[in-house]
């Protein structure tokens, strides 16, 4: 008889805890479906950007190294503009140290004479401490710019005076 009471009173318990199962799935499902939805959008999601990693990875790395690249170069660069100042300061500094009037005198003289363009036009130098006074006609305005620049190419030319008139052109008053 004891058997028969422990299996009747068993039978309620299996019968409840069923129920509770039941009623545990029916809760989970029923406001899970929002859920459920949600996990796998998230799952999926994280696949496809665990995926796109290594390719991400691979393009950040690529364009450190790019960077880095550049980087050295425009180190380089800026040693070799460094280096071209010291030595153009130190050339400049020469220069004026042996760039007497007469010998800029010669060398203008020299340039004017060499350029095709002012071959034939009569332009006159005066230097005076390295103060360069440049007067004389030409037929157009290019020309005495042109004679200005080289005389300014010069080295030792401190400062260029322009006298130069264009021919047909009124006289500048002083």
């Amino acid at each position: 008889m004891s058997r028969i009471r422990d299996g009747r009173a068993r039978a309620p318990a299996r019968a409840r805890f069923r129920a509770l199962l039941i009623a545990g799935l029916l809760a989970v499902s029923c406001g899970g479906d929002d859920e459920e939805a949600r996990l796998e959008e998230l799952s999926q999601e994280l696949g496809s950007l665990r995926e796109g990693l290594p390719e991400i990875r691979a393009r950040v790395a690529e364009r450190e190294t790019t960077g880095k690249a550049a980087q050295d170069d425009l180190a380089e660069a800026r040693g070799a503009l460094r280096e071209s100042e010291r030595r153009i300061a130190e050339i400049e500094k020469e220069v004026g140290a042996h760039a007497t009037d007469p010998l800029l005198f010669r060398m203008i003289q020299k340039q004017l004479l060499e350029d095709d363009d002012l071959e034939d036009v009569a332009i006159s130098a005066r230097v005076d401490h390295g103060v360069v006074t440049l007067s004389g006609v030409v037929p157009e305005a290019g020309l005495r710019e042109r004679a200005v620049k080289l005389t300014e190419s010069v080295p030792g030319v401190v400062s260029v005076q322009d006298r130069i008139q264009v021919a047909g052109a009124k006289p500048a008053s002083p």
